[in-house]
């Protein structure tokens, strides 16, 4: 499988100054506008592989009521996700890369908030590798495949799927985690979202804290039991819980801009 490199944020992004000659002006670009009725549930690309379907379908879920309960969620999901990732309210920029192809925003909404990171890539063939990439790789981030790792935990359809995500600190060395549903869908002929959000997944962490989505409602609503490993149980590793993240894939022309959003409790992903 072609790989695409993807160099950690920490070592190409420098603290933005406004300038006004600065090409940032151009990133007003958005994908087109859309309506819920377009996603396509199933729909693959030209070019996109599934590989992490076929080597999860072991895992595939038998509950036909739990599928459909998953799957209407995560259409909500990609709803909320595409929102924040086309919407340039509220965001600031904070840290630009040298070369002008990454971009790194913050906003708060609503007492939550948001990173963004934009991406941009050249070449003919990046919307399918990136996409590719994103959905098949074992690392949970691709802009720091450093610090995480992803595993299926879960298959509801080849375009939908529960993960359990891993990230370390490397300055304090405490392991933290999450499970979330992840789903990929096209939401137009050149933009594909791939968006996660936790939902009340009993994985039997001995905390007594209690964990919510607190930007989709309707994910607290969503509960099944997962049967997760000794170290969780064992309260080893720190839970968190994400509100919403993804990545929303757009190809304009020769180039390929990735946007990246996350809103999690307790952690920034892609700075870890």
């Amino acid at each position: 499988m072609i790989k695409v490199n993807f160099v950690p944020l920490k070592s190409i992004i420098q603290p933005f100054q406004s300038n006004p000659n600065s090409p940032i002006l151009s990133i007003s670009e958005t994908p087109e506008k859309h309506e819920s009725s377009t996603l396509h549930e199933d729909a693959e690309l030209d070019g996109e592989t599934n590989e992490i379907y076929e080597k999860n379908k072991h895992l595939l879920c038998i509950d036909p009521e739990e599928t459909i309960k998953a799957s209407k969620l995560m259409n909500e999901a990609v709803e909320h996700f595409t929102y924040h990732a086309i919407c340039e309210d509220g965001y600031e920029l904070i840290a630009i890369s040298s070369g002008y192809t990454v971009f790194i925003f913050e906003k708060e909404h609503e007492g939550h908030i948001f990173e963004k990171i934009v991406n941009r890539h050249y070449g003919l063939d990046a919307y399918d590798i990136i996409i590719n990439e994103i959905w098949n790789s074992d690392n949970g981030n691709i802009f720091n495949p450093f610090s995480s790792k992803k595993k299926v935990s879960r298959v509801y359809n080849p375009n939908l799927l529960m993960i359990q995500q891993r990230y370390k600190n490397w300055f304090l060395g405490r392991q933290k985690y999450f499970y979330a549903l992840v789903k990929k869908a096209r939401i137009s002929e050149n933009t594909t979202v791939i968006a996660m959000a936790s939902a009340n997944i009993n994985d039997h962490h001995p905390s007594k804290k209690k964990y919510k989505n607190t930007i989709i409602e309707n994910a607290n609503l969503f509960t099944t039991d997962i049967d997760s490993e000794d170290d969780i149980r064992n309260g080893k590793l720190k839970k968190t819980f994400v509100n919403i993240a993804g990545y929303l894939i757009q190809k304009l022309g020769n180039r390929v801009d990735v946007i990246y959003v996350e809103s999690v409790n307790d952690i920034k992903i892609f700075m870890t």
